[in-house]
């Protein structure tokens, strides 16, 4: 399989719900269009933003279809296919296949997990079994507790896994992210994954990025981008601030519900989150803009 690289941001999507803690498929098209208009280049569907974990399979299923329907061929899909279920992996990552997205991806089973880097490739070999003809993005994260040299698993995979396109790095080891886009002479894309580290990973080479935030402040990321490829670091700097910022206030209100608020800046409702995360009030989600306004985000 010839390997195209991805360029640009990615966003991981959120997925929407309603006050009832149904899916809300009707906002898709809004979200697409909401990342189209800030110049994203893809999206990465029912990943850790998008609390896929906490959906059951037909939702997942939904989901990426509503995606398809309103982004196919105008933003790059990534369909994040893990569970803990291989059936239910298998079944996603065929159904991705079915409707027409352009990449498939995996976190690895984070209970009973994979023993060693040669366990890993079997595991995704039989979890990518119905979906050979996608492209399949590793998804390489402290939270999932596999934490296999990523250099040494591109070595073992190349040519055991057929599809394999590359990594969504999302692991604080920029000399191990180094040593990954070097791996084989390149061959593998390895996408950057840590919003808070963008321009660090940028100034070694990154050419792709897939984050949570790109979804509400990709124009920031964009400036950062370019000052670094120019070598004007004081404006790097200045970004990478209000790039903290705004991480600082998604610690603050917990992650997922935070950025979902974020996103009511450019008029789109995502709705609640799942349990066990904890849903936000009227007034929390009201401080989160009135915040974002502070620090002179637009």
């Amino acid at each position: 399989m010839k390997i195209k690289k991805l360029q640009g941001l990615v966003a991981a999507a959120h997925t929407a719900f309603n006050d009832d803690g149904s899916v809300n498929y009707d906002v898709i098209p809004k979200q697409a269009e909401m990342l189209i208009k800030q110049k994203v280049t893809g999206v990465y569907v029912s990943g850790t933003t998008g609390e896929g974990v906490h959906c059951s399979t037909e939702e997942r299923k939904r989901v990426f279809a509503e995606w398809t329907k309103a982004a196919k061929g105008k933003l790059f899909l990534i369909a994040h296919v893990g569970s803990l279920s291989l059936p239910d992996t298998q079944e996603l990552a065929r159904y991705a296949q079915e409707i027409g997205m352009d990449a498939t991806s995996i976190v690895p089973p984070c209970f009973f997990r994979p023993g060693s880097i040669q366990g890993l490739i079997d595991y995704i070999n039989e979890a990518l079994k119905y979906a050979q003809k996608l492209p399949f993005y590793y998804y390489h994260t402290s939270m999932s507790g596999v934490t296999f040299d990523m250099e040494a698993f591109l070595k073992a995979a190349d040519g055991k896994i057929k599809n394999l396109a590359g990594i969504k790095f999302n692991y604080p080891d920029l000399y191990m992210y180094q040593r990954c886009l070097r791996a084989l002479g390149g061959k593998y894309d390895i996408t950057w994954g840590i919003d808070e580290w963008f321009a660090g990973a940028v100034a070694l080479g990154a050419k792709s990025a897939i984050g949570s935030t790109y979804n509400y402040s990709a124009g920031i990321y964009y400036k950062i981008w370019d000052a670094v490829k120019k070598g004007d670091l004081k404006t790097s700097e200045k970004y990478m601030k209000k790039v903290c910022d705004i991480v600082d206030i998604l610690v603050e209100f917990g992650g997922v519900a935070a950025g979902k608020a974020m996103c009511a800046v450019h008029g789109v409702d995502l709705g609640t989150v799942r349990v066990p995360l904890k849903p936000l009030t009227k007034e929390q989600k009201a401080d989160i803009v009135n915040r974002l306004k502070k620090i002179g985000y637009k």
